[in-house]
């Protein structure tokens, strides 16, 4: 089969935390694509350090890779900035247009505006609809199109005019949609969400009352009440302040209740201004945005799920709380009646009407028990991502393949190569690539020889550690272009994954196996970090082992921030050094973010070897080699600095245990929820 290459224009941020369904729907259509459809996306980034904007760059959603090209930069995905995000991405898709116009064979769009900058383009189009067509008339719309709903409209007919198929997430939308362009109704399909039980799903009762446990410790709930959880996007969509009505009335009737309220936008101050007003604050939790793996054990140790919208499609959150057995109660919007069974596992209730909200929320918490459970997620098996975008990646087949041939039957073919695809496997968390040293020497040596920019990270238990509680270090390491295990235990994980040659790829091992062949293929290296007192025992020592190696840059900069003065001189001085190889001891985490933000900057491999300057110029004596080779290297330095190293080595140490067993955990209740023939519980 040909594979067929797609390219979404949204202004999403897959790997980021990003409140709302659509950023939901792109990650999940990208996660579940067959290996023969390839996604690459034009969205925004919520951390210009990790995803910078107007360069491509290479994530992972589950087993599938994809490039994302950010066009805009989203401090506060939560919030609003005075310029609408639509106008910004826009204004970015036109000013990068001639570098996104190559590279795929179909077109992806969520909003119809980009779709119109590429009207004269011959290539398929697209498109979903998440929301009914009439929604920019609905008087609760905080979209800004509402003051201007003929120009949209008009907009949409020449968009429809040009789409090879639409899809809509509201049946009534979509026969909207047909209705209003016959001409193109048989392009318009309905297309129900989806909920990934790979992330949400039911939990046992002793797992939820854990779930509760640390909740309760963590956010300091009351454990006698019952916890009413809601999420997303503090807006005039989701209409809130009615779910706040209903909360401050159930709490004057004198019902215990703890509302965790997980999301962020322009409403949260008059929430809680309304809350404080009413005297309910203490009972209510503003969570913030949060990871799916966090909300994923938020719902399951909650009793109700409230979802106040004035307007839906069909809410993927919604979807999600159900599918981790939580009963809800919802507004009758969209397509809330595919799931919500009134009175099997909820309550439906009309939009706006806070005593009818009240009344609902009330009745499930009152049948919580018995609907909480398989009851709850029974209504939501059949939406399975896998199940229901199987006929969008066929449509992409059917619409992209002919472009597909004639692009391969133009392409002249390739000379051999033995470059092997990237294979990584997750480390509590961190995606860490797979292969030997001989291998790894290979392909860092062939980006060093054109001069590719590249960043590399070794990671052990302290990274992998330090990833799990800074997200600033664990998109980095994401971001990264070869993760080596470096860390004895890393390795160890990888061989209980299946990988059992693996062994590890360390800095110092590393860094002298690849000057040896630097030597011998003439690529000059350079060394940043440390001190004049390491670096220089280290370049002799360096050109006693390889006297053929060309060590074209050494700097040791200030134990401080470089002014950009500063930088730009360091920059300057590495470009034209002509280094191919930099190994940059700065230590972890520091390392790694200098690499990611200088990655694009400088046309070398960056690789960050922490403590392998000192190793290798004599100044830290390095474990012995029966040490190393038994995984007890961190015993060594932890003896040889114990007052300096103790507290990174026992709690980092514990933590990496604790986080490697709840991952083992997961795994084999994953697999013993898809074995065929297991018994219903």
């Amino acid at each position: 089969m040909i594979d067929t290459r797609i390219r979404i224009f949204y202004p999403a941020d897959p790997l980021g935390m990003v409140p709302g369904g659509v950023d939901t729907f792109v990650r999940g259509l990208i996660k579940w694509a067959p290996q023969d459809l390839h996604f690459s996306l034009v969205g925004m980034t919520t951390d210009p350090l990790a995803r910078p904007v107007g360069r491509w760059t290479r994530g992972t959603l589950g087993e599938r890779v994809f490039d994302m090209f950010p066009v805009c930069a989203v401090r506060d995905a939560g919030s609003r900035g005075p310029v609408p995000l639509s106008v910004r991405f826009m204004a970015g898709v036109n000013r990068d247009r001639l570098a996104l116009a190559d590279g795929f064979d179909v077109f992806d769009f969520h909003r119809i505006e980009p779709m119109l900058m590429w009207s004269q383009d011959q290539r398929p189009k697209n498109a979903f609809f998440h929301q009914d067509p009439n929604f920019v008339r609905e008087a609760s719309s905080d979209a800004l199109w509402r003051w201007l709903p003929g120009l949209y409209e008009r907009l949409e007919r020449t968009a429809m005019s040009q789409l090879s198929a639409a899809w809509c997430v509201r049946e009534s939308g979509a026969q909207r949609l047909r209705e209003r362009y016959p001409a193109q109704a048989d392009r318009v399909s309905f297309l129900p969400t989806w909920v990934d039980g790979e992330v949400f799903h039911v939990v046992t009762e002793a797992q939820r009352a854990l779930l509760r446990s640390a909740l309760q410790t963590a956010w300091q709930l009351d454990a006698q009440a019952q916890w009413v959880v809601s999420v997303g996007r503090l807006d005039t969509q989701k209409d809130p302040m009615r779910l706040v009505e209903a909360f401050v009335r159930l709490r004057r009737a004198g019902r215990a209740l703890q509302w965790l309220i997980i999301g962020d936008g322009v409403l949260r101050q008059p929430m809680q201004a309304a809350l404080e007003s009413a005297g309910v604050m203490a009972h209510v939790r503003f969570m913030g945005l949060q990871p799916a793996h966090c909300i994923a054990n938020i719902l399951p140790a909650c009793d109700a799920y409230a979802l106040s919208s004035a307007y839906e499609g069909m809410p993927m959150a919604l979807l999600e709380a159900l599918g981790s057995g939580v009963p809800a109660v919802a507004t009758d919007v969209g397509e809330v009646r595919r799931v919500v069974q009134d009175g099997v596992n909820g309550r439906v209730v009309p939009p706006g009407d806070a005593l009818a909200l009240a009344s609902g929320l009330s009745q499930v918490l009152n049948q919580s028990d018995a609907w909480r459970g398989l009851r709850a997620a029974r209504s939501v098996e059949a939406y399975a991502p896998s199940v229901v975008l199987q006929p969008v990646y066929q449509r992409y087949r059917e619409s992209g393949q002919p472009l597909a041939r004639l692009r391969l039957a133009g392409q002249r073919q390739p000379e051999w190569t033995s470059a092997e695809p990237r294979r990584q496997r997750p480390v509590v968390g961190v995606q860490v690539d797979v292969g030997d040293m001989t291998a790894a020497v290979n392909r860092l040596l062939g980006w060093a020889a054109r001069r590719d920019s590249r960043m590399v990270c070794f990671v052990n238990v302290h990274s992998t550690v330090q990833a799990a509680v800074d997200e600033r270090h664990r998109r980095v390491l994401a971001s990264a272009d070869f993760v080596a295990p470096d860390g004895a235990p890393i390795a160890w994980t990888l061989r209980l994954k299946g990988h059992r040659a693996q062994a590890r790829l360390d800095g110092p091992g590393t860094m002298w196996n690849l000057l040896a062949a630097a030597e011998q293929q003439r690529v000059p290296v350079g060394l940043y970090g440390s001190t004049d007192s390491v670096l220089q025992p280290l370049k002799a020592r360096m050109l006693a082992d390889f006297p053929a190696l060309r060590v074209a840059y050494t700097h040791a900069p200030p134990f401080r921030a470089l002014q950009a003065d500063e930088d730009e001189q360091v920059c300057h001085d590495i470009r034209h050094s002509g280094v191919g190889l930099l190994f940059v001891s700065l230590g972890c985490p520091k390392q790694e973010y200098w690499m990611a933000t200088h990655r694009g900057r400088l046309p070398c491999v960056m690789l960050g070897v922490g403590a392998a300057f000192d190793f290798h110029a004599g100044t830290i004596t390095r474990a012995p080699a029966w040490m190393r080779n038994h995984g007890l290297e961190g015993l060594h330095r932890l003896l040889s600095e114990p007052r300096r190293l103790w507290r990174r080595y026992t709690v980092t140490n514990s933590l990496f245990l604790a986080m490697s067993l709840m991952e083992a955990l997961r795994s084999a209740s994953r697999w013993l929820r898809t074995r065929p023939g297991m018994p219903e519980r």
